[in-house]
């Protein structure tokens, strides 16, 4: 595989081994961290303090905007808060999530499959375009009553074919 030319400083274990403090300077002095080299191939980034405590500010900051708790317009019988406080943490409003990536976590807290034939995520695309929402059963019953999640979602704006979405409000109804 050959190297792409960066466009970000770089510098050899050798280097690192010999003077650290000339490599943290020169990231310093470049505003970004150095890709360090062993043999030819990335072997690690060497960061300012600095910069490492701002990327991890700003990590913090995308992670609480992305992950607000899901807002719920239907109030959830008692017996079922543990399963919303579940839908919560593992489906945040406001995130982008590929539509295979949501029927696997759906699947994974007992909800019946959406997904149809090879590839599967033809049937849950359908669905949302048709209604705006998909609604997955869940396995067991509550009571004798029947329980869905219903999702209200849209289709991020990314290049044809991909099946990102913006999720916008999680339900849980029970009939």
């Amino acid at each position: 595989m050959e190297l792409k030319k960066l466009d970000v400083p770089t510098s050899s274990i050798t280097e690192v081994k010999k003077s650290p403090m000339d490599v943290f300077a020169q990231a310093r002095k470049a505003g970004t961290g150095v890709y360090v080299f062993n043999r030819e191939k990335i072997a690690g980034v060497m960061l300012t303090k600095e910069q490492y405590e701002e990327l991890l500010e700003e990590l913090t900051e995308l992670r609480d905007k992305q992950y607000q708790p899901v807002e719920r317009e239907l109030p959830v019988p008692e017996e079922l808060e543990e399963l919303a406080d579940a839908l919560r943490s593992s489906i945040a409003k406001g995130a982008t999530v590929s539509a295979r990536h949501l029927d696997e976590r759906m699947v994974a807290m007992g909800f019946i499959t959406k997904k149809t034939g090879f590839g599967g995520v033809t049937e849950l695309l359908r669905e949302l375009g048709e209604t705006g929402k998909i609604i997955y059963q869940l396995r067991r019953r509550e009571n004798n009553k029947i329980i869905y999640a219903e999702i209200t979602a849209e289709v991020d704006e990314l290049p044809r074919g991909t099946d990102k979405l913006m999720i916008r409000k999680v339900n849980l109804i029970e009939r």
